[in-house]
């Protein structure tokens, strides 16, 4: 039996935005230095109390659709390993851009806990070009793989993309359409990275949902009270980071300040 280290109510998952892996532009040829930026942004998501990780390769930039270099998901599966040894919450997985298949492979073999999937129904128009939905493929292959446990979380009307291809779609349509395909969780966020989601599209959500809703983009200390009542998870990633840039280094002081907030809201002690 596999172990699963279940999200608690209102979690926090807090995103390790990998150095540029090899293949990708910016790669710097130093894979120790990879894993060990990982390693220390995870060490201070522990100490400050984070439920949850999440890895993405933020930095591969620009991205591409799968399939991704060889090496590149070698090295984020020795990233992932290394991670999932050190740390006791669970521990998720997206890999830009909508290789989600990939995400599951890795997520099987470092045996993590969650995937953020970009494209789980119907299409959009990505960065780099139209991305399908990818449910059905998807289950199957977490089924073949013998992983279920591995929960499955949805972007809806996913940032940094265009949607004319579903433009007589609402946020609704999709959410209800990945519940019919057996999402295990829905995520939503602003227009872009830093942005946090519309309070009048997260509520309609939230009303309608039957299963989790999570924030993907955008809060900080300064919103999180007002969309905490409003979703069951937040993943969060460019407010711990200097000046809460999206490609910034991790600031630990700024994790510490979120959160104490955080925990504040959930009605547990803070630290110090």
């Amino acid at each position: 039996m596999k172990a699963v280290r279940s999200l608690p109510d209102k979690f926090l998952a807090a995103m390790i935005a990998t150095m540029p892996l090899p293949g990708s532009p910016r790669y710097g040829g130093d894979e120790e230095r990879i894993v060990a930026q990982a390693l220390s942004d995870s060490g201070h998501y522990n100490e400050a109390g984070a439920d949850a990780i999440i890895l993405e390769n933020s930095h591969d930039l620009p991205y591409i659709k799968p399939p991704l270099p060889a090496r590149a998901v070698e090295v984020m599966k020795g990233v992932a390993r290394e991670v999932r040894a050190r740390f006791a919450g669970p521990v998720g997985i997206q890999m830009l851009e909508a290789a989600n298949d990939t995400a599951l492979e890795i997520a099987h073999e470092a045996e993590l806990d969650f995937l953020r999937v970009e494209g789980y129904v119907f299409a959009h128009v990505g960065g780099a070009g139209v991305i399908e939905g990818c449910a059905g493929r998807l289950l199957r292959k977490r089924k073949d793989l013998g992983c279920e446990h591995i929960k499955i979380f949805g972007d809806v009307k996913k940032k940094h993309c265009s949607h004319a291809l579903t433009g007589d779609l609402d946020i609704l349509d999709e959410l209800k359409q990945a519940e019919f395909f057996l999402v295990d969780g829905v995520i939503v966020t602003g227009a872009r990275t830093t942005e946090p989601p519309e309070l009048a599209d997260l509520r309609r959500v939230k009303k309608h949902a039957r299963v989790p809703v999570i924030i993907g983009s955008g809060m900080t200390p300064e919103n999180i009270k007002s969309y905490f009542p409003l979703a069951d998870g937040f993943i969060v990633g460019s407010t711990f980071r200097e000046k809460g840039q999206f490609m910034g280094a991790l600031d630990p002081k700024r994790v510490e300040t979120f959160m104490k907030m955080f925990r504040s809201l959930r009605g547990k002690p803070t630290k110090g």
